[in-house]
């Protein structure tokens, strides 16, 4: 295999992965910041999720994602967007607040452009029969049963480590480990992502990363809140830098802290590698999520906080 066809099935690989699905853990704290640090009696903000038993929530989420591997012999560019929208359904809510949520799938396109090619589309929509090979396997995926998570009124778990800990079953993407006490505006919590990157057949190495959130500005009951995300830990090997292009984003987060829910979010990623799959190669990846909460659930919220 030459080195235009290890890029192209690299770079197929790796089309579809979504910027956040990198194993998470950490115990969140607010930190004050080294510059406009704020006062003492700076206003203070709890940050909670709140859900309420029989609601429904519906997030719709567009991704954006270009790769581009280049070498001697030549280069190619993938183009692939994907539109989705789910349906949360909330069941038992404990007396902690946590809640029972299943998800469904209720609309999933997918767009595939690689160089001059025609776009390859799937949609739910399609019969089996007409569903192209490439995506035949995210089809049987979209098709088991609709999965179940625990969300807790403070986000994501986070162990004493510091470590996010995404549950077993999985969570909602609209989800994310709140900090433990009231902060200002200005202030961060921090969590520590370790996902495991792959350095040889069978043989796996577990990858430190650093996020970062910080209580950006509030309007009215809407906190705005932007995060970071770098490499802890000391990578040099380019093969593994690649397998974490879409792993270190930043992002922006609308949180209205009244209905404790995520009204969007916003995550985006830049990153190449020289080296990637061979000497004088380069694989770089340019995305941008954007997850909505629709109307009909924003409203829904507002009634139940009520």
């Amino acid at each position: 295999m030459n080195i235009l066809q290890r890029l192209s099935v690299f770079s197929c690989a790796c089309v579809f992965l979504p910027a956040a699905a990198v194993a998470q853990d950490t115990t969140a704290s607010a930190e004050k910041p080294s510059s406009a640090m704020p006062t003492e009696d700076a206003e203070k903000y709890l940050l909670r999720f709140t859900f309420k038993e029989g609601e429904t929530l519906r997030y719709e989420t567009e991704q954006r994602v270009t790769q581009k591997a280049v070498a001697a012999a030549g280069a190619k560019v993938d183009l692939s967007t994907v539109k989705q929208t789910r349906l949360f359904r909330v069941g038992e809510v404990s007396e902690l607040g946590e809640a029972h949520v299943s998800m469904q799938f209720e609309h999933v396109r997918m767009e595939l452009r690689s160089d001059d090619q025609p776009i390859e589309v799937f949609d739910t929509s399609m019969k089996e029969s007409e569903v192209p090979t490439k995506f035949r396997a995210a089809a049987r995926k979209l098709m088991r049963p609709a999965p179940t998570f625990v969300l807790r009124t403070d986000g994501t778990p986070v162990s004493d480590e510091g470590v996010e800990q995404i549950p077993e079953g999985g969570q909602a993407g609209f989800m994310m480990p709140l900090p433990q006490e009231p902060i200002a505006v200005g202030e961060t919590w921090k969590v520590n992502i370790e996902p495991e990157v792959r350095i040889a057949e069978g043989v796996m190495r577990t990858i430190s990363l650093l996020r970062t959130y910080r209580l950006k500005e509030m309007h009215g009951d809407v906190a705005t809140i932007t995060f970071a995300t770098s490499i802890a830990s000391r990578v040099r090997s380019p093969a593994i830098k690649a397998q974490l292009l879409q792993a270190t984003p930043q992002g922006k987060i609308l949180f209205n802290v009244k209905i404790g829910r995520v009204l969007q979010r916003e995550i985006t990623f830049d990153r190449s590698v020289m080296g990637a799959v061979g000497p004088n190669t380069l694989l770089s990846a340019i995305g941008k999520t954007t997850e909505t909460l629709l109307p009909d659930g924003e409203k829904q919220a507002a009634l139940s906080a009520r």
